[in-house]
């Protein structure tokens, strides 16, 4: 069974956007991003991580968005088989966003099952899909 594990709001003032919600809702901040593709803060709520961050290019906010976007960015699920996932998404109209994966500097090899995959689904949110999940704590280097 698939599990929400993560949403993204696209943000221009990162810092502020996670002010608002810390201090609105009570999220603490697992950790702040600074990288040549996005800056921003991995904020939780004990169940579910939200990450506020303003992305540095349109390559990796997708052109679809571009880097002045502000709003939903994309959910990330957390599931059994990235495989069997991916083949239900591209089965409905979802479909790979290997573009992205470009942005960041990845190169496309295809899914097998460890690490993050992006989709878009029917409605423009990018769809982030992992087996292993997103374990964001102080000490982890990469997103």
């Amino acid at each position: 069974m698939a599990k929400l594990r993560h949403i993204a709001i696209s943000s221009q003032d990162a810092n502020k956007t996670a002010d608002f919600y810390m201090k609105v809702f009570g999220m603490k901040k697992l950790r702040t991003t600074d990288r040549p593709t996005h800056y921003g803060h991995i904020l939780t709520d004990g169940y579910i991580n939200l990450a506020v961050l303003n992305y540095k290019t349109d390559a990796v906010a997708g052109p679809e968005f571009g880097a002045s976007f502000s709003g939903l960015h994309h959910i990330g699920f957390q599931v059994d088989s990235v495989e069997e996932t991916a083949g239900a998404l591209e089965t409905n109209g979802g479909a790979m966003r290997d573009d992205i994966d470009e942005g960041f500097g990845i190169k496309p090899s295809g899914v097998k099952g460890k690490g993050e995959y992006k989709f878009g689904g029917p409605d423009k949110v990018i769809i982030d899909l992992s087996e292993s999940g997103w374990q964001w704590d102080q000490n982890q280097a990469s997103m």
